[in-house]
């Protein structure tokens, strides 16, 4: 029925593969099921593919819109600031935004983006930029076909899981969200369009890493987890997952959050949000047979009948109102224009007072820097040229993997924004040179 849409969501985890089936029913949301295939992982492709077809047969799971969540370090996510006036244009210049994050070629990834919907005269937005390259996806994408589950969508867990966030819970709360594993542990914070994720090794019996959680506070700002809703799931019993706020679904178990990975991903299919990004090639997506919405087009035609029948009424009165109206607006169009000329200028003023004052009211940061870079950086890499102006840093040099550095600087509270400047060079002594950009978060 058009009013009632089923959903599959599938996350792949370090051993297991977790898959949570959600319902639309005239907008109400429904956890129908969730189920674990122990050890799934660790099969062969044909024992893969015959464990998932017996299984989807035994639970009768939908197979027309499936969702796939693979691991947050099989891809990476960027956050982005951008005028709001340029949504129309917003596809091209995340498009070039693509090329110069992207530390593969643009060739063999997969890209999406998501962003906010802007409020009354709000100048900015945030954009967030998913890629993950196409050898981490093409295999899901033939074997989920192969088993009769083609796929509509696939995203990073950390995107999918702060989509479902904003999804479930529409007050402005901070969420921290630590996915636990055998070998590591996701980390995920979400405020609003605000988001951060982490991985580090899972502690000792399965323990989640108080390093991971001092790290993710600090992106957020915040000194302790208080006022701050915290979701633990994964396969490992952790202690926290104990406290688990309830999921505000229909048919939600107590315990259901400890498998919010996969709920996230079914909730995909519903709704938008500024962390819904779909990485799965339009082409390639799932696409239901359009019979279904015969009914529903046919109640569309007729209410565009009546509501040309409304309109033949007055036809020449509107007319007359749209011709008046664009001889007004040619009138205002001069003083329009003028003022637009004084904001730009205004906006020029005000730019440079915000830079005087940053200067006069920040400290000089560089040695700060240097030494968060030095703590940082691995002894086989060495720069070959720093600078630091109006809170941006720029460095040059040369490593044995540049992608390494990239991540070992995001990793760093200090700085945010850490992208490439230019392409990645083979120095004829087997290192990668480098220009990294950054921005200055502050010393810790």
């Amino acid at each position: 029925m058009i009013f009632l849409r089923s959903s599959t969501g599938i996350e792949v985890g370090e051993t297991d593969l977790t898959v949570a089936v959600a319902r639309n029913s005239f907008g109400q949301l429904r956890l129908v099921a969730v189920h674990r295939l122990d050890a799934f992982m660790t099969l062969s492709e044909d024992e893969r593919k015959k464990t998932l077809q017996s299984f989807i047969k035994v639970n009768r799971v939908p197979s027309s819109r499936v969702y796939l969540s693979l691991p947050r370090e099989q891809g990476i996510v960027r956050q982005i600031q951008l005028p709001a006036d340029i949504q129309k244009k917003l596809s091209d210049v995340v498009k070039m935004q693509v090329e110069t994050v992207s530390p593969w070629p643009v060739g063999e990834i997969y890209w999406n983006f998501a962003a906010e919907i802007p409020k009354k005269d709000q100048k900015f937005i945030t954009v967030t930029i998913v890629i993950v390259p196409r050898l981490h996806l093409d295999p899901w994408i033939a074997f989920f076909k192969s088993v009769g589950m083609p796929l509509n969508g696939a995203s990073l867990s950390s995107l999918a899981q702060g989509h479902g966030i904003n999804i479930l819970w529409d007050e402005s709360k901070p969420t921290i969200v630590l996915h636990v594993e055998q070998s590591y542990t996701e980390g995920i914070f979400v405020n609003g369009s605000r988001f951060a994720a982490l991985t580090a090794p899972t502690g000792e019996n399965g323990s989640v890493p108080s390093m991971l959680m001092d790290r993710l506070l600090s992106a957020a700002k915040l000194q302790s987890t208080e006022g701050t809703r915290l979701i633990v799931s994964g396969k490992l019993q952790e202690p926290g997952a104990d406290d688990n706020p309830r999921l505000p679904l229909e048919g939600a178990k107590p315990d259901s959050a400890r498998d919010f990975g996969p709920v996230a991903a079914a909730l995909l299919a519903f709704k938008a949000s500024a962390f819904k990004a779909n990485l799965v090639p339009p082409g390639q997506r799932y696409r239901e047979s359009q019979i279904r919405l015969i009914p529903a087009a046919a109640l569309a035609l007729l209410a565009v009948m009546v509501g040309a029948g409304l309109l033949v009424r007055e036809p020449y009165q509107n007319k007359v109102y749209a011709s008046e109206l664009d001889g007004e607006i040619k009138k205002i169009a001069p003083k329009v224009k003028e003022v637009a000329n004084q904001e730009k200028e205004l906006d020029q003023l005000t730019g440079r007072y915000r830079a005087l004052t940053s200067q006069l009211l920040n400290h000089d940061y560089a040695l700060e820097t240097v030494g968060e870079l030095a703590r940082n950086l691995p002894d086989s890499a060495f720069l070959t040229s720093y600078s630091y102006q109006d809170g941006a840093i720029t460095i040059s040099g040369l490593a044995q993997s540049a992608s390494e550095i990239q991540k070992l600087l995001e990793s760093s509270a200090m700085f945010r924004n850490v992208e490439f400047a230019g392409g990645v060079a083979r120095d004829s002594s087997g290192k990668d040179r480098f220009t990294l950009k950054m921005v200055l978060e502050g010393p810790k």
